[in-house]
């Protein structure tokens, strides 16, 4: 059971990461302004995303997608566990991507409240170099990059060999 501190650990961070960026820019009125954090290559930026993934905007079915985080957090949970107690190797990166789905789900629930004055999953994280830049992400986005790229590897290349 070891496995479930990656979530927990990940939620943790991505929730706190967002909290103290969304209060630093709404306390120092830094709307629009990004902070340069390894040159030009790493900016830490504050966005409110109302949509999904790379920008797509979703802010009219923001309650259809919260409901279908929601069952998708459910799956996920469920199916960790079941990797857990075959002791698969499947159970690190479905962790990494839950942890991630777990981060993002409790924006998304907080903007159906307005008490939380929150518009959308924060966003913070910018790569890229000039005018290349990458989307903007969180820590959430990132473990779920991580887990993919852990089950991919995992799938294709520790099994051909």
């Amino acid at each position: 059971m070891k496995i479930l501190f990656i979530p927990t650990i990940i939620v943790f961070l991505d929730q706190l990461s967002k909290t103290f960026i969304k209060k630093y820019w709404v306390d120092n009125n830094l709307f629009y302004s990004k902070i340069n954090f390894l040159g030009d290559y790493i900016r830490i930026i504050f966005i409110e995303n109302p949509g999904i993934a790379f920008g797509i905007d979703t802010s009219k079915y923001h309650f259809f997608i919260t409901i279908l985080t929601v069952v998708a957090v459910v799956f996920l949970s469920t199916y960790l566990y079941s990797l857990i107690i075959k002791n698969d190797f499947e159970k690190i990166p479905m962790s990494f991507i839950l942890g991630g789905a777990m981060g993002n789900l409790i924006d998304r629930v907080l903007v159906l409240f307005p008490y939380f004055d929150y518009n959308g999953v924060i966003d913070f994280i910018d790569i890229g170099f000039g005018h290349y830049r990458w989307y903007t992400f969180n820590i959430a986005d990132a473990a779920i990059t991580v887990g993919l790229v852990i089950f991919l590897y995992q799938s294709f290349i520790l099994k051909k060999s």
